[in-house]
């Protein structure tokens, strides 16, 4: 009875921690969808501003419609993932917050330019790697070993490593200070929502 009743709260405890991780990566693919959604809307007006300059297309905007697209549908799966294929969990209370900040932060870096939207992209998937290989850590550090839910992170986590080398590659400038320093924001902001999330 005894064991019964410490099993029971082992188990609780290993769904408890599960859950929150779950919980975390489901908001940050949400706003992912959404960064995509905000760049491909801000590149829309761009690209509307551009033709009424000259009609002539602009191969640079073309390569961040083209980057957005594709990168936006491997989003799209890595929540389909969450959504479908992991084990039940509760999902943040904030999604809201998280898609409306998703969408800021692919918009208004396009609005500004391509290297800001490419740096940002950068600086998001850097975060995410990290916190994907934490979250790695602690899964393989949990009993019973959550296999399946770890084998699924580590295949968003290759992901999001090529977006974040493709969005360096793209840059055709080093980033200023200024860049640098919303890079800086970008990230702690996502640290601050990877906490929030957990809890809310």
């Amino acid at each position: 009875m005894i064991m019964s009743s410490i099993s029971k709260s082992v188990l609780s405890r290993t769904s408890a921690k599960v859950d929150k991780e779950l919980r975390a990566s489901h908001a940050g693919e949400t706003g992912a969808v959404w960064i995509y959604r905000g760049a491909l809307t801000a590149e829309f007006l761009v690209s509307l501003v551009s033709f009424s300059r000259s009609p002539h297309k602009n191969n640079k905007a073309l390569s961040v419609k083209a980057f957005a697209s594709e990168h936006l549908q491997t989003e799209k799966t890595h929540l389909s993932i969450f959504e479908n294929e992991m084990p039940t969990f509760r999902g943040s209370y904030m999604l809201l917050l998280w898609m409306i900040a998703g969408f800021l932060t692919g918009f208004i870096p396009r609005i500004l330019g391509h290297n800001w939207f490419f740096y940002t992209i950068y600086c998001v998937e850097y975060f995410v790697d990290q916190h994907y290989e934490a979250q790695c850590c602690l899964l393989e550090n949990v009993d019973p070993l959550p296999s399946e839910v770890l084998r699924k992170f580590r295949q968003c986590q290759q992901d999001e490593q090529s977006h974040r080398d493709e969005a360096y590659q793209a840059m055709t400038s080093t980033p200023s200070f200024t860049m640098k320093l919303w890079g800086k924001i970008v990230g702690k902001g996502s640290a601050a929502a990877v906490a929030v999330a957990k809890l809310i």
